[in-house]
Order: C-alpha cells, then structure tokens, then sequence
C-alpha cells in the first residue's frame, strides 16, 4: 500500500491508497465510499483484490478521513463537490496514466448511486454495486423509517447551523458531514424516487450509462430496503444489470447487513465472485477494444 496526494479538479489536495499486484495488472479498481465512511474500511477489500492481480484505489472525499483538513465548520462542500471534483479527479488521474488498463468501480452505497452522474463515467469498464439503493425514507427498513422525520426535519436543520457541519459522530448517526453535503442528501431522501427525482439529470444519466454493472444487495441491510435498489438498478436502460439478492445463509454467513460485505469474513464466500465478474468484464472490454 501506498498514500497517494492527488488533485481534485478545483485544486483541492485529497488523499488517496494504492494498493499494487505483484504480479501482471488486469486493471484498475477504485473503491468509493459510503456516505461518510473512511477509506481504511475498506483496504482489506482492497489488498483482496491486489492479490487478485488490479491496482486497487481508495480515497477521501474532501472533508473526510484522511482528506479533511480543519476547521471542519469552515468546509463548504456538497455532494456534487464529491461527485464532480474528488471521485472524478482520481478516475481522470488513473485513466491518464493508464489509458489501455481496464478501469472500474466498486461503489459502497453513495459510492455506487452517483456513478451514472460521473463525468468521466464513459472511461469504464464496469461499476459493481455494494449495498446500492434508495434513501428515500418508503425505501426504508420500518425502524429507519421512523427515525428519519427526526433526522432530516429536526437533527440536521438544528445541528447543522448551530455547529456548521453535521455532528454526526457525537450523536452516533451516519459520521461528520459538511453542511452542503448533507442538506443536498436530505433534498434526495425527501423526494419519492432518491436521487432519481431529486438530483436534475440523474434519471437520464442513469438511462444512457453504458458501462455493465454487478449489483450485490443484501436480504438482511438493515438500512436500504430492497425495493429501493431494485428502483435504481432499473433505471439502468442501456444494458441488462447483474442483480443479485444475497442471502447470508446461502454463503454461509450469520450477517452481512450494509457494511458487512467489505469485511474479512466475506473474502471466502463473496469476494471471489465480484473479482471474477471483473475478469470477465475486463476481457470483454480487451476483446471490444482490439476489434
């Protein structure tokens, strides 16, 4: 593993980790993050796929983790700030230093929901989906949706102006957000179809993305409901999406649940799948590109 300083498109320093083959690379694999969710959550995931032969890439968004510098209160970011200048930035920078390497994307959650909208979405090999769904609050498990009138009428116009930033990690609810960031997550989750009606241009970003996708949804998130992913995943028109419903009993697993996917108990029954499916996308990809 190395620590990586790289530039967003508006000259913001973000912090990164690669994780580099011993051997031949198949290609490249950037991981990005749920909402709020530090890169080093995922570097066993990270290291997997290594030793499965790709140059495999997390990072920060700005203001989280390794990319936040304080005072947090004087961050002005939103989640276009993510979107458009971080998680860009790093697929321009490792699409330019390796044009003829297959890229993808692993996007956790928040990760995967935006990769539609990338700009640079057309660079692709593939996205595979973690946890990938809806938030707005009729896609909720039923105890969440109880608890999000509190969060987005109560917690976070409260707290937002009286700190400057969402506290979240004080008050144990999603982490520490930028005030942008979060009001722009609130206008999705208030709205019935998330993003795709609460975000201009995501439903036609989602229809015309041409790239194949894997999603992976757990019958046991205790976040996302599944009708919620199912919601998204259909908005892809351009190719037939790899769904798949992942019951923890099947692979032998007690809970997997949002996060548990990219733990190590995972790496025996779950891994090896996503990073075959990454095989083969990346040699149809070759095959396209020699034709």
């Amino acid at each position: 593993m190395q620590r990586i300083d790289f530039t967003a498109t508006d000259g913001h320093t973000l912090a990164a980790h690669r994780f580099d083959p011993h051997g031949p690379v198949r290609g490249h694999v950037v991981i990005a993050a749920a909402m709020a969710v530090p890169q080093a959550f995922y570097a066993p995931f990270a290291r997997y796929l290594a030793k499965r032969g790709y140059t495999s890439w997390t990072f920060d968004y700005r203001g989280i983790g390794e990319s936040f510098t304080g005072p947090r209160r004087r961050l002005k970011a939103d989640l276009g700030d993510w979107l458009y200048k971080d998680y860009d930035a790093l697929l321009q920078m490792i699409s330019a230093a390796s044009p003829r390497d297959p890229l993808f994307v692993v996007g956790h959650s928040f990760g995967g929901q935006v990769a539609p909208l990338l700009p640079s979405r057309e660079r692709l090999a593939g996205v595979v989906n973690i946890a990938v769904g809806s938030g707005s609050s009729r896609h909720l498990r039923p105890r969440v949706r109880r608890t999000a009138p509190l969060m987005w009428h109560v917690l976070a116009p409260t707290l937002c102006p009286l700190f400057g930033y969402f506290p979240g990690s004080r008050i144990g609810v999603v982490g520490d957000l930028p005030t942008g960031a979060m009001f722009q997550w609130r206008r999705w989750c208030l709205t019935p179809e998330y993003l795709l009606s609460g975000e201009p241009g995501a439903r036609e970003a989602y229809a015309t993305a041409a790239y194949p996708v894997l999603a992976l949804t757990f019958a046991d998130d205790e976040l996302l409901d599944e009708s919620g992913s199912r919601l998204l995943h259909e908005a892809y028109r351009q190719r037939r999406v790899d769904y798949r419903l992942v019951e923890p009993a099947h692979h032998g697993l007690g809970r997997i649940g949002h996060f548990g996917f990219f733990k190590p108990q995972c790496e025996m029954n779950l891994w090896p799948s996503v990073a075959e499916w990454l095989d083969r996308a990346g040699a149809w990809r070759r095959r396209n590109e020699a034709g």
